[in-house]
């Protein structure tokens, strides 16, 4: 214990100019990019469902059933038509999203983009399952009665909610890669 001099401590840096990720500050913000981003996904769904393309079909002999539909020639290509359409505006929608939560600059940070891909991945899920609902109402099956129908719209493959996070994903990463600036502001 030497009189020669104090010992002087440094003040320390304020939290506010320190970059990374604020837990609790990003927290609530973080949840309502969720549930923003997860209620965009029936009016996709309803857009959808109006914009793919219905199957002709008609009740055949032939069909691998009894009673069994087959579709008109060239209308099978359709199937394939309606999920290329679901994908492009999961994709759209997307890019859209991280675009749009990159320009609110308050909050970006590790947690938004997890908040906005997991809300996105409930947006697709539910677009899909709105989508197909409203799909089958506008076109009732109607192979009782003989006569050639429109067949609701499909989708064959449950995989096609994964485009909607993935396009927010990369434009969010993307951006962030393109911000020179630790802190991500602007």
């Amino acid at each position: 214990m030497s009189a020669v001099q104090p010992e002087v401590q440094q003040p320390a840096e304020p939290v506010s100019s320190r970059p990374g990720a604020v837990v609790r500050a990003d927290l609530v913000p973080s949840l309502g990019v969720l549930c923003v981003v997860a209620v965009l996904g029936p009016p996709l769904g309803a857009l959808w469902s109006w914009l793919a393309p219905p199957e002709f079909v008609a009740r055949s002999a032939l069909a691998p059933t009894p009673g069994g539909v087959l579709p008109f020639v060239g209308e099978s290509e359709h199937r394939f038509d309606d999920m290329a359409t679901f994908l492009l505006f999961g994709l759209a929608a997307g890019v859209l999203t991280g675009a749009a939560l990159w320009l609110f600059r308050r909050r970006r940070g590790p947690l938004v983009l997890v908040a906005a891909v997991l809300g996105s991945l409930v947006g697709a899920w539910l677009a899909m399952r709105v989508g197909l609902w409203l799909a089958a109402a506008h076109y009732p099956d109607r192979a009782a009665t003989g006569a050639p129908f429109p067949r609701a719209p499909v989708l064959e493959s449950a995989w096609v909610i994964i485009t909607q996070p993935f396009g927010v994903a990369v434009t969010y990463c993307i951006t962030t890669a393109w911000n020179a600036r630790d802190d991500l502001t602007s």
